[in-house]
Parts: structure tokens; C-alpha cells; sequence
């Protein structure tokens, strides 16, 4: 249960590093791949994981 919450975590975090090494490297090729929807789906991906793995480490910690 928490592989789910820490894949969600590593995925969103894998996203914002490619924004920060897109400003400092300024490629046009890095811009169009992180601006495209493939990075859009893996960041919603990303977001569902980390909220399901909470809810599961939550629903744990309450029963």
C-alpha cells in the first residue's frame, strides 16, 4: 500500500524535474516533450496514485 503512494510520489516528482531541467538546459526539444500530453497523463497518473496510496495507508491507520 505504500509502493502506491510512493510510485504517485516518484512520478510527480520524476514531472517537476523535467520542468526544472527544461529552464535550465532551455531546449526546445526538452520544452515540447514536457509540454506534451503524454507528461500530462502520467502527472494526472501520478496525482491518482499518491491520493489512492494515502487513502489506503489512511484507511490502515484507522481500522
Amino acid at each position: 500500500m505504500y509502493y502506491l503512494f510512493f510510485a504517485g510520489i516518484g512520478i510527480l516528482g520524476t514531472i517537476l524535474g523535467l520542468f526544472w531541467l527544461k529552464d535550465m538546459l532551455r531546449s526546445p526539444r526538452l520544452a515540447r516533450i514536457v509540454y506534451s500530453e503524454l507528461v500530462a497523463r502520467f502527472a494526472l497518473a501520478g496525482a491518482a496514485f499518491s491520493i489512492l496510496g494515502l487513502l489506503l495507508i489512511l484507511s490502515d491507520w484507522a481500522g
